[in-house]
């Protein structure tokens, strides 16, 4: 036999040998992962996220460590709500509910101009029963005015364990007045 015909069958053979190599290593690593201390599953990923549009605007932000609640906020009516779903179930675990327009009045004449974020918290003071703090402070913006007010709940992680939904009301953290010439 030539040399030319010895070439592509002594490729074939090589490429075969790297094929099986591959597919063990790989089998190796996916039974050794199985063993390790860091599952994939038990990696949580925590992200916030917000958006908004001409009237209406919505955000996510940590209630507990376990699970989210998504603020939205209608413009139209003012109505801050935030929904929290249980993580077992898929249904939902919380209802939470304020109006915004008491503390951000809009200009008279104008239409608000709300913004919308979400910034962590962890308060341990003046908590009672079950009930804690939960994790996130919902700020609210008017960019006519400049004022701004942060809402936050009381989460009860053991009712959410006992399949029991929770309702109530955003409360009113922080008010500010950003703009300097607003300050009193």
């Amino acid at each position: 036999m030539s040399q030319a015909n010895r070439k592509p069958g002594f490729y074939l053979a090589a490429g075969g040998i790297a094929g099986l190599l591959l597919g063990l290593a790989v089998a190796v690593g996916i039974f050794l992962g199985r063993f390790s201390s860091h599952p994939a599953e038990a990696i949580r990923l925590n992200a916030t996220a917000s958006h908004g549009a001409s009237s209406f605007a919505m955000a996510t932000g940590p209630i507990d460590d376990t699970v989210e609640g998504l603020f939205c906020l209608d413009f139209v009516t003012g109505d801050l709500t935030c929904y929290v779903l249980n993580p077992r179930t898929g249904r939902g675990a919380g209802l939470y509910k304020t109006n915004v327009t008491a503390d951000l009045a809009p200009e008279k004449g104008k239409a608000p101009a709300y913004t919308l974020v979400t910034g962590g918290i962890s308060i341990t003071a003046g908590t009672t029963g079950n009930a804690r703090p939960a994790l996130s402070v919902i700020y609210v913006a008017d960019a006519n005015t400049g004022v701004v007010a942060g809402y936050s709940l009381d989460w009860n992680k053991q009712a959410v364990a006992a399949g029991t939904a929770q309702t109530g009301i955003l409360k009113r953290v922080v008010y500010e007045k950003a703009r300097a010439e607003l300050r009193e």
